[in-house]
Parts: C-alpha cells; structure tokens; sequence
C-alpha cells in the first residue's frame, strides 16, 4: 500500500495536480478575502467557505486528475501487468489523495496564519488550525468515493457529484437529516470553533451549540468502508477488463 503511494508520488511529480495543492488554496483565500473584506471576518469567512464548498470541488478535481492522468497515460495497464496486489494497490491511490489533501490543509493554515497579520480575527489562531485540521479528517470519506466514481465515470461526473453535494448540505446542515448526510459533516466541524454558522452569520454569545467533533469519527469510519469498497470493485473492474 504504501509502495502504491509512493509510486503515485512520482507519477504525479510533473502534473497540474502538484500545481493544484498551493494555487487552489491561494485562489480560496485571495477570492474570499476580496468577498469579505468589508464584514470584518475574512479568515473566519475563508475557513467558512473552504468547508461546505471548496474542500468538496478540491477533493473532486484532484482525485479525478489524477484518475484521467492514469487513463491518458497506460489505461492502467502499468497496474495490470505488475505483480502488485490490486487491492492493496488501489488503498495506496487512496492513501495518496489523503496526502494531498493533507499537505493542501496545512498549506491553508499558513495562509490563514499571514491573513491574520492582516486582518482582525475574533478567534484565536489556535482555533482556526483545529478548523481546517477537522475539516480534513471530517472530508475524509470523499476520497475513495471520488477514486470510486471518477474510475468507473470520469472527472466531470465526480465535480457534478460535490457541487451538487455541497449544495444540498448548505440547504440541510440546520435540520437532523442534515447530521447524516456525508457532505454536511465538513461544514458543521468548524462551526463551534470559529463561531460562525455555515450560513456565515456569527454565532451569538447566547447560543448553545452542540459538539461536532463526532463528524470526524463518523467520517473516518466511512472512509474505511468507502476505501474497502472501492479497492474491493478495482480489483473486481481490473481483473475483468484484463
């Protein structure tokens, strides 16, 4: 598995997907900061954003580059004709597209900390790194279920999905149907931290909010199914078109 991710590592060395992990956070926070500015809570407002929208399109856009770079370039065969175990082989694609999940979430993090040379912050630093760490363990479980989908459709379907997704958490993050809809997880993690509803409107002093550290757990937990399935039917897809 790891041998899989390393070896994913230097395919992807020359690739706009490299690109992608510093030039679509600084595009994030650039964009944001220009919406926001005016309100007083742009890294709030960028933490905010980056969670019930961005992260989504991210993961679906990476994973699914890197899905059509396979494609383009050998079609798999590179994969079908090595010894490797395919589905051990599969997890390290996986594991991969955590690592640049990862390193894009500590890429925002320091954007976020010079952003707050810059601009006022109501919450401490501190906070809004826990943020953007537990948006990444919270978005977890959508990268094997993009590694899934682009495989067996494409790209383009894959953005449709997290655009679509995403829309539908915003419209139900408030109900409790909302608590069990995968996409609404990342956008209700930070909540509680940076003090601010996914709506963007501040959090009252007054106001109670619960506990949403669970949506980590639950999202680990379905990336570990989503992982099984997705390794278990790229074995299954590889052996039947050999």
């Amino acid at each position: 598995m790891f041998n899989a991710c390393s070896i994913e590592v230097l395919k992807t060395k020359r690739t706009v997907i490299r690109k992608l992990i510093w030039i679509f956070p600084i595009l994030v926070t650039v964009v944001t900061a220009l919406f926001f500015a005016s309100t007083g809570y742009v890294v709030q407002s960028i933490i905010n954003q980056w969670s019930f929208i961005w992260i989504n399109l991210f993961l679906a856009l990476i994973i699914g580059l890197n899905d059509r770079h396979e494609k383009n370039s050998t079609e798999y065969k590179m994969i079908l004709s090595s010894p490797v175990n395919l589905f051990q082989y599969e997890l390290g694609r996986i594991l991969h597209g955590v690592l640049l999940s990862f390193i894009t979430s500590l890429i925002l993090c320091v954007l976020v900390a010079i952003a707050s040379f810059f601009m006022p912050v109501t919450v401490s630093l501190l906070a809004c790194m826990g943020a953007i760490l537990g948006i990444f363990i919270a978005s977890l479980w959508e990268i094997p279920l993009y590694s899934w989908i682009s495989r067996v459709t494409n790209l383009y379907v894959s953005i449709a999905i997290s655009f679509i997704g995403s829309l539908v958490a915003i419209w139900i993050n408030t109900y409790t149907i909302g608590k069990i809809f995968p996409y609404t997880w990342s956008a209700l993690m930070p909540v509680r931290l940076i003090k601010m509803h996914v709506n963007g409107l501040l959090i009252k002093s007054s106001e109670i909010l619960p506990n949403s550290t669970w949506t980590m757990l639950a999202s680990i937990l379905l990336f570990l199914v989503l992982s099984y399935l997705s390794a278990f039917f790229f074995k299954k897809q590889v052996i039947k078109n050999a």
